[in-house]
């Protein structure tokens, strides 16, 4: 496979070299993967506002001797609406950053595409972004086969949170949403998350 057209999210980029950028995404077909935007960084370029981290893009992909590079965007459209509040900006940055963190090399997970959309669909619309960002996390821990069964392994985590973590693991975004929590609770939630991420 020389050349391919994909449909993928960008899940960030880095800059490469004097005028490229180095784009992680994420396709059904290649998995995740690192791509070069050559002039990217230029002004003019014609990649400019089309690689933004959380982007749906379809782009041709070259696949050298070396370097995976992109060619052509042929769309790109983002489904975050929010982008001066500073809350639910930093929820929909977190779920590019921990799906880049925890998918290795031309990985794929089965539904990833349709359960980044959701989850930022599910951003834009609620008033607890930070929730919703979580509860994605903890699904991406449970599809790629990563998250502890907490009922069944020996842990300091009270009986109420267990509960509350197996609901966030299984339950759909709109019963999420309407779950009421402290901020202490979720203080709580937010480190428990941060502890499993570095088992």
């Amino acid at each position: 496979m020389r050349n391919a057209t994909v449909n993928c999210i960008i899940l960030g980029h880095k800059n490469f070299g004097e005028s490229d950028k180095l784009i992680f995404l994420y396709s059904e077909k290649t998995g995740k993967i690192k791509a070069i935007a050559k002039g990217s960084r230029k002004i003019n370029s014609k990649f400019t506002g089309h690689l933004e981290t959380l982007n749906f893009c379809t782009v041709e992909l070259y696949f050298g001797p070396r370097n995976i590079i992109i060619t052509e965007i042929i769309s790109a459209t983002s489904h975050f609406k929010h982008h001066e509040n500073l809350e639910k900006l930093t929820a929909v940055l977190e779920v590019a950053k921990i799906t880049n963190q925890l998918l290795f090399e031309t990985q794929t997970v089965e539904n990833l595409l349709s359960l980044i959309k959701k989850t930022i669909q599910s951003i834009n619309a609620t008033d607890k972004p930070n929730l919703i960002s979580t509860s994605y996390t903890i699904k991406l821990l449970d599809l790629n086969g990563l998250m502890p069964d907490l009922k069944e392994t020996q842990t300091s985590l009270p009986e109420k949170y267990k509960k509350f973590f197996h609901f966030l693991q299984t339950r759909p975004y709109k019963e999420i949403a309407r779950i009421k929590i402290e901020p202490q609770e979720n203080h709580y939630i937010q480190t428990t998350v941060e502890n499993i991420l570095q088992l």
